[in-house]
């Protein structure tokens, strides 16, 4: 079911969302599918609504959705798992469409490496047009960040 406006998706009326949590106490992710053509169950809409409403709460705490895979949460359960989760279900095309509208809709990045490497990129074209050519030394540090080291890499 994909979700054509999700400005108009609101939490079940019984209840305010909880967020984006992954239960650490389960075998799994609280929101695996078997499959990706089976729909889920409400149970895991409900959970998977509840773990979106943690991303949304440490988004507006931080001021975005890049959780690190070791950011810990409460009540025995990690925000950062969960989105790990939520990456890899969409690189598998395992993920509904309305939860990818959500996210996509929230400001999630799906590969924050990819963004990473842009801005190192950026900032090696920088230094090389300040000097001239892309030898940079391991140690240099531009704008705070390790340039030489992610050349060596």
């Amino acid at each position: 079911m994909a979700t054509k406006n999700i400005k108009n998706v609101q939490p079940a009326p019984d209840k305010q969302l909880s967020c984006c949590y992954y239960d650490i106490r389960a075998k799994g992710p609280s929101d695996d599918v078997s499959n990706g053509t089976a729909p889920q169950s409400n149970s895991q809409n409900r959970i998977w609504d509840e773990n979106f409403e943690l991303l949304m709460q440490f988004k507006t705490k931080n001021g975005h959705c890049n959780v690190p895979s070791t950011m810990h949460a409460e009540q025995g359960k990690y925000l950062g798992k969960w989105v790990d989760h939520q990456q890899s279900k969409k690189r598998k095309a395992t993920l509904e469409q309305r939860q990818v509208d959500l996210l996509e809709h929230a400001g999630f990045e799906w590969n924050i490496n990819d963004k990473n490497w842009d801005a190192m990129f950026e900032l090696l074209m920088q230094f090389k047009t300040k000097n001239g050519h892309c030898n940079v030394p391991f140690r240099h540090v531009e704008q705070g960040k390790s340039l030489g080291f992610w050349v060596y890499k």
